[in-house]
């Protein structure tokens, strides 16, 4: 029988200080079933990304992934406003940072993380409402 990890994380708003644990939480999971570090790349980058949209732009959210022996799948629901035009929020480089924000000095919101989840992952999914936040739903496969 297949064994599945579940792990949950509760991700703050504005918490650049922890920006990066649920990754390297998944990080080490994945490394300790032993999958090929390129696939691990990908799935860390894909919930990393994750993690910098809930903290910069959606008032924090919760990043749940389920790890089985063949995928890893990860459901990403924040608190945030929603996006208006996900096809442009999907566009390499669009962001809605200003080019003077702190944000921008810190070296992020350069408008790559879609782009990003979207090239790391092997099914993608988002759905958003604008008022109610936005869900993301990608999985990765651990076999090549």
């Amino acid at each position: 029988m297949d064994k599945t990890t579940k792990l949950s994380y509760i991700v703050s708003p504005n918490d650049f200080l922890n920006a990066g644990s649920v990754s390297e939480d998944i990080k080490a999971a994945l490394s300790k079933m032993e999958v090929d570090p390129e696939i691990i790349r990908k799935a860390t980058l894909a919930v990393y990304e994750c993690e910098l949209n809930m903290i910069i732009h959606a008032n924090g959210g919760i990043i749940e992934t389920e790890i089985s022996s063949d995928k890893i799948s990860v459901n990403v629901e924040d608190n945030g406003p929603g996006i208006e035009d996900v096809d442009q929020a999907m566009e390499y480089g669009f962001t809605t940072i200003p080019p003077d924000s702190d944000i921008h000095a810190k070296g992020m919101g350069k408008g790559a993380g879609f782009t990003n989840i979207r090239n790391c992952t092997d099914l993608f999914d988002i759905q958003t409402e604008i008022g109610c936040g936005t869900t993301i739903r990608f999985e990765v496969n651990l076999k090549n």
